[in-house]
């Protein structure tokens, strides 16, 4: 599921580890699996979009952590592709460090 007008996209503060408040412009909204992700980007950074999963639900709050899995991250992204026809995705890969 999407929201049906992104040009009013939601905006959720997120928490950080040290506490800080982020807010963050929720793109979209997906289900795979069972399981519920997120496109979200900062407002400030909208060159930058990241997939976020909820990963646990007490009442109103929910922890959502970012998708680190190859290829949980493609699979979850090729759907936000398809549903938001005017992105474009690309995914950074991680340089590998030489021995």
């Amino acid at each position: 599921m999407k929201d049906s007008d992104n040009k009013n996209n939601t905006t959720l503060n997120f928490i950080d580890d040290f506490g800080n408040e982020i807010p963050m412009e929720v793109l979209a909204r997906a289900e795979k699996d069972g399981r519920e992700f997120l496109l979200v980007t900062d407002p400030e950074e909208e060159d930058n979009a990241y997939i976020l999963e909820a990963v646990h639900a007490e009442g109103e709050t929910v922890t959502y952590e970012a998708v680190e899995d190859d290829d949980t991250l493609r699979t979850v992204g090729d759907l936000f592709a398809e549903v938001l026809e005017d992105i474009d995705i690309e995914y950074e890969e991680e340089d590998e460090e030489e021995e």
